[in-house]
């Protein structure tokens, strides 16, 4: 007769096993690998966003002194210059390399006049334009890009660990926990989750970052803890659990050891998919003016400046694209990370069972 597929847990070795056979499909989709090159670069340009865009030089000697990237250093001997006065007043043997574009995201003015809505020029001073305040739309986008990707992981993080904890505790020990989780779960999620941000930042006097990613993280974890509770019900359920339970093992050491292996797939692809969503939500706040303080470099922030200047076509088509490329990049790697861990995929001899644990060809009759 046939036996049936093994139901003991992986162990280290097979389970890196599967990890590499997960990874191997990853790189080998093409759309995911898109994805992860566009997320990389404007990582990069977030990241180096002072190296693209500043206000002051990326190095200059200056009055006798050497200062080396004050635009991260900020040294109080150029707290009143920037790029425009420096050339300005450069005594003989000073001398100044500056970033791509010499303008901060937050300078409203260049050599005492303001440049408002200015169209793009490629090879002018403001290859994107300017705003309705005469900020750089180019150094708007590139700081932006830290701010949208930098709040849009670490809100992630936040409400992905809260629901995996919430979730993988309510899915275990069931009972009160369970039903009391349920029924928040059930409370939130019946209202959309921009209406509840715009609640907590209407209550709140003065909005911040902080608070908007607090806001954010406490009203977007019941979507991972009911898939955290789900697989967890199900390995639950599995022998291999049950036997750990039978020769005494702990709940903590059952969680830790069997439990939340096979959990951290879910948990993996929901918080791609929340980054991405994040990046939406935050650029609807600030577009509708109750996200981010106003002196902020935002992509929504820029794209609300349409609704007063119609004609200004650049505020809305540059902010507009790059909230989209970014979405959209982080929605193809997630469809790929789902694909690439889901269980279906893993049942191959040799590789993987369906569910997670490795699978032993059956024996011929």
């Amino acid at each position: 007769m046939n036996e049936r597929p093994s139901t003991r847990p992986l162990s280290r070795p097979e389970r890196r096993g599967v990890t590499i056979s997960a990874l191997a499909r990853l790189r080998q989709n093409r759309t995911a690998r898109i994805g992860v090159v566009a997320i990389v670069c404007i990582a990069l340009v977030g990241i180096f966003a002072d190296v693209l865009a500043s206000d002051l030089p990326l190095v200059c000697r200056f009055h006798g002194q050497t200062f080396l990237l004050p635009a991260f250093t900020h040294p109080t001997a150029l707290a009143t210059y920037d790029n425009a006065r420096i050339e300005a007043e450069r005594s003989p043997g000073d001398w100044a390399l500056h970033p791509l574009v010499p303008f901060g995201p937050a300078q409203t003015s260049t050599r005492g006049a303001l440049a408002v809505l200015r169209p793009p020029t490629l090879f002018g001073e403001h290859p994107l334009g300017t705003d309705a305040f005469g900020r750089d739309v180019f150094a708007r986008l590139v700081h932006g890009a830290r701010t949208s990707l930098g709040a849009a992981f670490v809100a992630a993080l936040a409400f992905v660990a809260i629901g995996t904890i919430l979730g993988a505790l309510a899915g275990f020990f069931g009972g009160v926990p369970d039903a009391a989780l349920a029924r928040v779960i059930e409370t939130l999620t019946a209202f959309p989750t921009l209406v509840l941000v715009l609640v907590v930042q209407a209550l709140i006097a003065h909005p911040s970052l902080g608070t908007l990613l607090t806001a954010i993280a406490f009203t977007r974890w019941p979507e991972v803890a009911r898939l955290v509770r789900a697989e967890v019900l199900l390995v639950s359920s599995q022998d291999y659990v049950l036997a750990a339970r039978a020769l005494g093992a702990g709940p903590w050491r059952i969680l830790r050891r069997h439990v939340g292996p096979n959990a951290f797939a879910p948990m993996l692809v929901s918080a791609t998919f929340g980054v991405a969503s994040v990046v939406l939500v935050e650029a609807s706040l600030d577009f509708l003016r109750v996200g981010l303080p106003p002196a902020a470099a935002s992509w929504g922030e820029t794209l609300s400046e349409t609704r007063e200047h119609v004609g200004a076509w650049w505020l809305l088509v540059f902010p507009g694209l790059a909230v989209f490329v970014t979405v959209l990049a982080l929605n193809l790697v997630g469809e790929a990370l789902r694909d690439a861990l889901d269980p279906r995929l893993q049942a191959t001899v040799g590789e993987g069972r369906p569910g997670g644990a490795a699978y032993e060809e059956p024996p011929q009759a």
